[in-house]
């Protein structure tokens, strides 16, 4: 199992913020959280170099939580709010790798750098999240399976599918590719699907078999998110 699964399904904190000031004060809010996200993609600041400025923030955030980090610096193709290339996404998590528990890759990155990225991060006891987001609708089953299939081959630790409900339908699909993929694949997975129609694969998803469930704190980091403390109290009731 991945290092930063203490417990499954894990309920992850994930926080984008403008500044490191604003990002720890957030984190110090995570105290139901298992794991923590710290969406560096966020950060705005004035000079110096960007892959610093994370460092800065993964350096002070450990002073703030003992929960396992994950860096992640979401390009604005997947739904982020990065604004640079992908090289400078690559640089970012490289600099973070040693103060990290673990960090996002995304899978249509360039080829080249992610590869590169998973193997540094493998070699450095890292995990490796994997990740797929399709903000415009929601895969077939069989499009849905081969893409987790490819994260686990390219080297992920965790792989993790985030699509766009539409319909119902989309929400069944979804949660049937999670309960198969989540007993066939031999690293654990994560999905959901975003939007309001999606909102309940927050919970029903986790049940069947997804590792973790992310959350927000003080503000949504993707469509139809609902808090870290309103997914505790479910998970709780459900008994999960």
């Amino acid at each position: 199992m991945a290092k930063i699964l203490q417990r499954t399904p894990a309920v992850c904190a994930s926080i984008i913020e403008h500044s490191v000031d604003e990002f720890l004060s957030t984190v110090r809010l995570a105290r139901n959280a298992d794991i923590v996200e710290l969406r560096a993609d966020g950060l705005k600041f004035e000079g110096g170099a960007y892959g610093a400025e994370v460092k800065r923030l993964l350096r002070n955030a450990r002073l703030q939580t003992e929960l396992p980090i994950i860096l992640t610096v979401r390009s604005e193709k997947e739904g982020g709010v990065f604004p640079g290339s992908e090289r400078e996404i690559a640089d970012c998590l490289k600099e973070g790798l040693k103060l990290a528990d673990a960090i996002d890759v995304e899978l249509r990155m360039n080829s080249e750098l992610r590869d590169e990225i998973i193997q540094l991060a493998r070699s450095s006891n890292v995990d490796v999240i994997v990740s797929y987001h399709d903000f415009s609708a929601t895969p077939s089953i069989e499009a849905m399976r081969g893409i987790l299939e490819e994260e686990v081959d390219v080297g992920a630790s965790i792989a993790k599918l985030a699509v766009t409900a539409r319909s119902r339908r989309d929400v069944v699909n979804l949660l049937r590719v999670t309960q198969e993929m989540s007993e066939r694949l031999e690293v654990p997975i994560v999905t959901l699907a975003m939007g309001e129609l999606g909102r309940v694969t927050r919970i029903a998803a986790p049940m069947l078999g997804s590792a973790i469930t992310y959350g927000y704190v003080t503000r949504e980091t993707a469509p139809g998110q609902l808090s870290v403390d309103e997914l505790r109290r479910m998970l709780k009731a459900l008994g999960a």
